[in-house]
């Protein structure tokens, strides 16, 4: 889960990417926003970013990528006020709660 950006960024935005890998706070990050989709299920990435106080629109995709959270329907989001994908456990797989 080590590959935090897309091949079209910019390259300052691979080296952040790089170093949040290598000084431990995007695996610190996942685990916070993986918790929080397990204890509160069904907040959108701007919820979760309100409540934790980090940029969870990175981290939620890593752990979608990695089969440890899914997305569910669309709703407002009480933060932002648009439409957005709400986030959950993706309980049936054998890997959540594996954050490699």
């Amino acid at each position: 889960m080590n590959h935090n950006h897309r091949n079209t960024d910019p390259p300052t935005s691979v080296l952040a990417g790089q170093e949040a890998e290598a000084n431990g706070s995007a695996q610190r990050h996942r685990a916070i926003c993986f918790d929080t989709v397990m204890d509160t299920p069904g907040l959108t990435a701007r919820e979760i970013e309100h409540h934790l106080g980090i940029k969870a629109h990175k981290r939620l995709p890593e752990l979608r990528r990695a089969g440890m959270v899914r997305n569910g329907k669309s709703r407002t989001c009480t933060v932002s006020g648009k439409q957005a994908l709400t986030w959950h456990p993706n309980v049936g797989n054998p890997c959540a709660g594996e954050l490699a």
